[in-house]
């Protein structure tokens, strides 16, 4: 248990969901045609992070004064550029995962919707620098801050990788460590762990998931 309870499930991130009448058009790579796809929105599109001081003042604002960045750094997906049955027709879903954002910030309250409108807006205008009319195109929008993704998915701290990703936390030093640097085993027997908060962590590399059936494979 008290392994346990050294788990940082301290969570950064807030994910706004948007919903836009048109695609972005981004002005380091305009789109040859109004409203097409173009190959920028296939990708993960990182907005305020050029270079490391860009970085440094946004995790500072959060980590130092406990308050959601001034200037977020954000990664953009557009989904319904490669699946269009996302959206009606000409219209797009932009995901946008965004840093940095405490928990309890300092400064306001998650639970004040006009606290939550401004983060959302700090959001936006970043993007509106990089794709003029962003703003405007917008037409619906669903915000999740630390606290919403915890009440909405379980998720302890709002942390989506169940758990911290930093270095104190992987690898040897991850609290659960045992002989073995990854272990999906459980004291329960026959349940095997296989999320996000295993090691080597959370991401898109399923990992966990393949320790796990190794293992169970391995038991039998």
């Amino acid at each position: 248990m008290k392994s346990v309870a050294s788990i940082d499930y301290t969570s950064p991130v807030t994910k706004i969901n948007a919903a836009v009448s048109r695609l972005p058009n981004f002005a380091a790579d305009p789109n040859p045609t109004p409203n097409s796809v173009h190959h920028p929105h296939k990708c993960t599109i990182h907005l305020n992070c050029e270079s490391i001081s860009e970085l440094e003042s946004s995790f500072l604002d959060c980590q130092t004064f406990n308050k959601p960045s001034e200037r977020p750094m954000i990664e953009l997906v557009i989904p319904s550029s490669l699946d269009p049955t996302l959206a009606p027709e000409g219209a797009h879903v932009c995901l946008l995962f965004t840093q940095f954002t405490p928990y309890s910030p300092s400064n306001g309250s998650w639970e004040d919707p006009n606290f939550k409108e401004k983060y959302a807006q700090s959001v936006f205008n970043v993007v509106e620098e990089y794709s003029p009319g962003f703003k405007e195109s917008i037409v619906g929008k669903d915000v999740l801050t630390p606290v919403d993704l915890e009440k909405t998915f379980g998720l302890t701290g709002g942390n989506i990788f169940h758990g911290s990703m930093s270095v104190d936390q992987l690898y040897w030093l991850r609290p659960m460590f045992t002989n073995q640097c990854w272990f999906p085993q459980t004291p329960v027997q026959g349940l095997y762990l296989c999320g996000s908060g295993i090691h080597p962590g959370g991401g898109v590399m399923g990992l966990p998931g393949y320790l796990a059936a190794k293992a169970f494979i391995e038991s039998k």
